[in-house]
This record gives structure tokens, C-alpha cells and sequence, in this order.
């Protein structure tokens, strides 16, 4: 049985693929492990996630393994009004129901 696709679209911040493929050169299971959570954020982006704090204010992070994947979902953002924080230069075009992804946070950087 296959499960349905997710409503939501992805949408990267200019490095964050570059952050993700460095990350599975040097590690591959690491890589699949946050690839496992960014299907699983698509899926269901409003469950069992928090806001970050500080610098990440109005953005939505979810660990994965030790690293933290840092998002911001458009409607929400809309919203919330959190775009102040976000400063997204295509949010005009942007759908609502897109996933944003940000930046992964390595290990204890946070």
C-alpha cells in the first residue's frame, strides 16, 4: 500500500543542499537520517516541533539524530507574521503550502 503524497512542496534556502550533500559525502547515514526527518516534517510539518530561539526566532527546527533541520512553513509563516524574521525574497510567489528548508545546525552548534 503506497501512502499518499504530502501536500507540501520543499523549497531551500540557497545553502542548505549544499549543507545536506556535504553532510552525506562524509556521512551516509547521517544524511539518510536527516533525509528520514524531512519526509516526516512534509508529512505532518505542524506536529511535535518547536520554534527556535534567538537568531532562529520563527522558524520551526526538529532533530535528527544530533544535528537540528531547521524550516519554516509558508502558511504559518504568513500567519504568524514571522516574515519579519524570515526575509524570504519570494514570498509573494510562494505557495502557502510549501516547507522552507533553512539550515542544518551540526551537533551542538546550536
Amino acid at each position: 500500500m503506497s501512502t499518499p503524497a504530502s501536500p507540501y512542496q520543499n523549497s531551500y534556502a540557497p545553502s542548505f543542499e549544499g549543507q545536506l550533500a556535504a553532510i552525506e559525502r562524509k556521512d551516509k547515514i547521517r544524511g539518510s537520517r536527516i533525509r528520514k526527518e524531512m519526509s516526516e516534517i512534509l508529512a505532518n510539518p505542524y506536529g511535535n516541533i518547536d520554534f527556535g530561539k534567538g537568531r532562529w526566532r520563527g522558524r520551526r527546527k526538529r532533530r535528527a539524530g544530533t544535528d537540528r533541520v531547521i524550516f519554516v512553513v509558508c502558511k504559518q509563516c504568513r500567519e504568524l507574521k514571522h516574515f519579519e524574521f524570515n526575509l524570504c525574497s519570494d514570498c509573494e510567489k510562494t505557495p502557502d503550502e510549501t516547507v522552507v528548508w533553512v539550515t542544518i545546525i551540526e551537533d551542538h552548534k546550536y
